[in-house]
């Protein structure tokens, strides 16, 4: 049965809220499930259970018709989808009650039909939430019998998809992380109506799946700006590429949590296609940035700093092209070659060798940031 005394106190508080009279609801066997008149829970109303068992359309009780647990009033029978849920009675004289029956009845329905409206929505949601979790962490999933249940809940898996993760962080004295959690979940299903978008909070991440032909960039964007308005929470996140199939969606996934920590330091979305290799390393923590130049550049001479550090830089700048980079200094192309040698020699770290020159083009990068990384502190400009 739908009916509980949950719902059903909520619907007799509002009713006595709109028309200032005591009302009971009872369930199918006629007891007193929810009353604005507490001591009355619980108690069997007989004429309520006169009105089940014989199904009748309205009974009312005048003054010396009372009974076990039944007080003058009128009580109508309540339906939902064509189904008896129970009795509303409206307690007092019928004759001062009785133009308020139909309504009560019909506003009781309409009520019931919402909140059961509104179970079933969540319960789908959270169906759905389940699923996603499963696609997303669950091991030998049969792919076969997984699209079907998939469907069900109208989800293709076959469709490309791109994963969002959203972070947030309650602002001054906020409120719980979870209850943000339920309230922002409730905001980004608003935002991101379809069929086809998933939506749920794991790990107080929030997770989204848009399909391949909606603006998710642009949709997670005014959602965050819409968020940052009305809660007080902070959001960064990051946006997969689209998937290539059902069991590439686990890629898309840590595509997108590369991309939500990469957002973290400056609060925005970022897509994963948009993050260089540069932005990440200029939002590693200034210590790590400093380690990295001490321990690689410490041991260039000071007094041949400045040089060789300048001809690093333009050796990158120049995407490794030697005689371009002599030239934007007025020197020959040997001499550049020599002063890449004594870098070389200083620091260990050969241009030549790929896994050197991925080391120093990662120190080049922190050369402004760590102007003072190291004694002298004379750093070329980039």
């Amino acid at each position: 049965m739908f009916l509980t005394k949950e719902n059903g106190m909520r619907i007799v508080e509002e009713i006595k809220e709109t028309i200032g009279r005591d009302v009971n609801i009872m369930d199918r066997t006629g007891t007193i499930l929810a009353s604005t008149d507490p001591k009355r829970i619980g108690q069997l109303h007989t004429i309520a259970k006169e009105i089940l068992e014989q199904q009748l359309p309205v009974l009312e009780v005048a003054a010396g018709e009372e009974g076990p647990g039944a007080q003058q009033g009128v009580n109508l029978p309540i339906y939902v989808d064509g189904n008896c849920e129970g009795v509303i009675g409206i307690t007092g004289p019928p004759d001062a009650v009785r133009d308020f029956g139909a309504i009560v009845k019909k506003m009781t329905e309409i009520l019931l039909t919402t909140m059961r409206q509104q179970e079933q929505s969540l319960l789908v949601e959270q169906a759905r939430s389940l699923f996603l979790e499963e696609w997303l962490f669950a091991q030998d999933l049969d792919w076969s019998a997984f699209a079907e249940r998939g469907a069900l809940l109208d989800i293709d898996i076959r469709e490309p998809k791109r994963i969002a993760i959203l972070e947030y962080e309650p602002r001054g004295t906020a409120q719980p992380p979870e209850l943000h959690g339920g309230r922002l979940l409730q905001m980004a299903q608003r935002y991101v109506q379809g069929e086809q978008t998933l939506c749920a909070v794991v790990n107080r991440r929030l997770l989204l799946v848009f399909g391949p032909e909606q603006k998710a960039l642009e949709v997670l964007k005014q959602f965050q700006q819409a968020a940052e308005s009305f809660y007080e929470v902070t959001l960064s996140g990051g946006l997969s590429s689209l998937s290539r199939g059902a069991e590439d969606i686990r890629r898309c996934y840590n595509e997108a949590k590369i991309a939500a920590r990469a957002a973290a330091k400056n609060h925005t979305i970022l897509e994963y296609s948009g993050i260089s290799l540069d932005f990440v390393l200029q939002n590693l923590e200034p210590k790590v940035k400093a380690d990295v130049c001490r321990a690689i550049f410490e041991t260039v001479p000071e007094d041949e700093r400045e040089e060789l550090l300048e001809c690093l830089v333009l050796y990158f700048r120049c995407e490794g092209n030697v005689e371009r980079a002599a030239q934007s200094i007025h020197v020959h192309k040997n001499t550049f070659r020599y002063r890449m040698g004594k870098l070389a020699q200083y620091t260990g770290y050969d241009l030549r060798r790929p896994r050197d020159a991925a080391m120093l083009y990662i120190a080049m990068q922190f050369l402004d940031a760590e102007r003072n990384s190291f004694p002298g502190g004379n750093n070329p400009q980039k």
